[in-house]
């Protein structure tokens, strides 16, 4: 039920496509939750228009200094 990776070419962002392949996740397969890099404010907002929220999960990305945030249905 976890969204693992979610990208859309960013030729084709803003058209519909993340929209229609995140319902397709949610309503075909019952997708909950997913991890989002922290800094990624843009990816964060679009899963919050979608439903997603926020919880108080983060974990250090593997291999960097980066960390991921826990967003949930």
């Amino acid at each position: 039920s976890e969204v693992k990776t979610l990208y859309v070419d960013s030729f084709f962002q803003s058209c519909g496509v993340g929209s229609a392949l995140l319902r397709y996740a949610v309503e075909n397969f019952g997708a909950d939750h997913l991890w989002a890099l922290e800094k990624n404010t843009r990816a964060i907002a679009f899963y919050r228009r979608h439903g997603f929220r926020l919880t108080k999960d983060r974990k250090p990305e593997d291999d960097t200094e980066e960390y991921l945030v826990r967003l949930e249905r």
